[in-house]
């Protein structure tokens, strides 16, 4: 055994995955016992640090090494906010507002989408993330196959035989027999790089409009008690209506679930917050409180916009009585009303794949309303965008530079 061993405190012990392992599973069983025997001077420490690992894992009995690791470290964390940081308690104090804290996470009030959202909102895409230099889409299939499309507009489905179908044409059997057999739910991945968009029909009948730099996780058929997506960048959902399979979409710290409606959501992990506009139908949008500790959950009704904030873990909802203009990127137009330069200008970079170089000084917090026809070429969209905004700008390869007329006028 280690000599660091020798020298933990309980809580580094918690927080050591061998220890943890032995209390767990009795790995290297015999080591530990020798150092027990060995270090009588730590046995209270270690008695202690074993009472503690085996309430969290009585507390949901499916725990391994890192999810008792990880439910310490926000148990410590919720402590922290609360100004417990005097280490020299006694340790039945610390075992006893260790327990207080699971319990209300065994209640589901603190905690609930600590694990949740580990588990289940963060899904893993097999794709790697989406880069400028990407330049084709892709959908990447449970069985392991990667489809590219060579079209930067696709209309992507999966017929009543299982067959992968883009634009029309048949490409390949997405059947997944060994899943089957094991009642596993494996998903498609479907990537769409910058500059290009898709339309995607899944299983059920539902559409999904999918923006420049997006990924979405589907499964060729939906089973169980509900149909389950997976969303990282921006989509607009035209859901099937089915009352006892409820739809949900999960984006980062987001997940909004709807029985059958249209709505729109802009989840990019670059942005600082996720954005949610429902049209018709209601739905109910849950997110984790800060630290994860607990969840919030909100229902939209028509017309309005749900932001939430992903610093502050806060949900913002407004009444939209425009609400059409944020889809109407769907349709091939940017419309803005009262918007930031920046975030058009984020905008147009994902659509026509492109960077815009801004001067230190530019007003990007200045707000416009208009329309663009992204169906134009960069240069028009750029022409009109300069009339609106009062802007300069010079186009080199992909990079677009801009500045404020006013300010060019200054300087002379």
């Amino acid at each position: 055994m280690e000599p660091k061993y020798q020298h933990c405190n309980i809580y580094e012990l918690i927080e050591d995955k061998q220890f943890v392992a032995w209390v767990l599973k009795g790995s290297k069983n015999q080591e530990w016992e020798n150092f027990v025997k060995e270090n009588p001077g730590m046995n209270d420490k270690i008695r202690r640090a074993r009472e503690i690992i085996l309430l969290l894992r009585d507390s949901y009995d499916v725990l391994d090494e890192n999810s008792v690791i990880d439910m310490w470290r926000n148990v410590e964390r919720f402590n922290y906010r609360y100004k417990i940081k005097n280490r020299s308690i006694r340790f039945r104090r610390a075992l006893s507002l260790a327990a207080s804290v699971l319990l209300v996470l065994s209640v589901g009030v603190i905690g609930s989408l600590y694990l949740a959202n580990n588990k289940e909102n963060n899904y893993q895409f097999v794709a790697k993330n989406i880069s400028e230099k990407d330049d084709e889409a892709k959908v990447f299939l449970p069985n392991g196959k990667e489809v590219k499309i060579n079209e930067d507009n696709s209309t992507i489905s999966v017929n009543n035989n299982n067959k992968l179908v883009i634009n029309n044409q048949e490409i390949t059997d997405i059947t997944d027999k060994e899943t089957e057999k094991k009642g596993e739910v494996r998903m498609n991945e479907v990537v769409i790089p910058y500059g290009n968009k898709s339309e995607i029909i899944l299983a059920d009948g539902t559409k999904v409009w999918l923006n420049a730099g997006s990924r979405l996780a589907f499964p060729t058929k939906f089973t169980g008690e509900k149909r389950e997506v997976f969303l990282e960048g921006e989509a607009c959902f035209k859901v099937t209506k089915n009352e006892h399979q409820p739809f949900v979409v999960k984006a980062s710290d987001v997940a909004i679930k709807v029985f059958g409606t249209h709505f729109n959501i802009s989840a990019y992990p670059s942005d600082p917050n996720i954005e949610t506009v429902l049209l018709e139908g209601s739905i109910s949008l849950t997110n984790k409180k800060t630290l994860g500790l607990g969840k919030n959950e909100i229902m939209l009704k028509p017309n309005q916009r749900a932001v939430y904030e992903k610093e502050h873990k806060e949900v913002v909802v407004s009444d939209e009585s425009n609400a059409d203009i944020y889809i109407a990127w769907t349709e091939g137009w940017l419309q803005f009303s009262k918007e930031s330069l920046k975030s058009v200008f984020t905008k147009l970079e994902r659509f026509y794949n492109i960077e815009v170089i801004l001067p230190e000084n530019f007003p990007s917090s200045e707000l416009i309303t208009g329309k663009l026809d992204l169906k134009n070429s960069l240069e028009d969209v750029l022409v009109a965008l300069s009339d609106v905004a009062k802007i300069e700008y010079r186009i080199s390869n992909n990079k677009i530079y801009v500045d404020k007329k006013m300010n060019l006028m200054n300087r002379r």
